[in-house]
């Protein structure tokens, strides 16, 4: 969160004190550079998630209307995009690190990389909002179970969990948009298409909404055992 926040600041700043502007864009930059040095088992981490993804993702446990193919090829999909983009980034961290003799263009690397996580950003979009779609269909079927037998209090208890599968459902969305501003811009993917850039402001913002989100979640996480699995 800091990180986003000093790149808020350098564009609140811009065409008042330049100079400030620039530093707390630096500052920006060297928050990015250790946070690419913590994520250096990033990597290894997808590796591990792919593997234990049948007890994370356990469709015996969870009740979906989506199809279980579609849901299996979402989870994977995202676990490998997500490897390829840590994979590159570890692999720029070490060199810039001097371990390795061989020069790599890292501009185009950089690019490559958030190439990556934008298109597992937007698999996991795709995701979340079939879920999402899912979450409704489900209610949609409780209320017609009314006339079943269903009893009242059980159908409030159900129709409760819906709406709070719902609320979280529409927070990773939210989140996800976020780190896409962020994603979009460091791929060119603006430039390519708009022939524009985002400005300082915009990728704050989404990277300030995103991480607000994720502590939120994190923290809600402790105290009580979520209904929602993240791909």
């Amino acid at each position: 969160m800091l990180q986003n926040w000093e790149l808020l600041r350098s564009y609140m700043l811009l065409g008042i004190d330049n100079l400030e502007s620039e530093q707390k864009f630096l500052n920006y930059q060297q928050i990015y550079v250790f946070r690419r040095l913590l994520r250096l088992g990033k990597s290894l981490q997808t590796i591990l998630n792919i593997l234990q993804k049948q007890q994370i993702h356990n469709p015996k446990k969870h009740f979906h209307q989506i199809p279980h193919a579609v849901n299996e090829m979402s989870t994977y999909s995202v676990y490998i995009l997500y490897f390829f983009f840590h994979l590159i980034e570890n692999i720029m961290v070490i060199h810039q690190m001097g371990f390795f003799e061989k020069t790599f263009n890292h501009q185009l690397l950089k690019i490559t990389s958030h190439s990556f996580w934008t298109l597992g950003l937007l698999t996991q979009l795709v995701f979340y909002l079939n879920r999402l779609r899912s979450n409704f269909r489900r209610e949609s079927e409780m209320k017609q179970q009314i006339s079943n037998g269903i009893s009242n209090q059980e159908f409030i208890s159900q129709i409760r969990a819906l709406t709070n599968e719902r609320y979280q459902f529409g927070l990773l969305i939210l989140r996800i948009i976020g780190d896409l501003t962020c994603a979009m811009q460091k791929a060119q993917i603006p430039e390519k298409l708009l022939n524009t850039r985002f400005n300082r402001g915009l990728v704050a913002l989404g990277g300030l909404m995103s991480s607000a989100i994720q502590i939120y979640l994190q923290a809600t996480r402790e105290d009580k055992k979520q209904n929602v699995c993240e791909v």
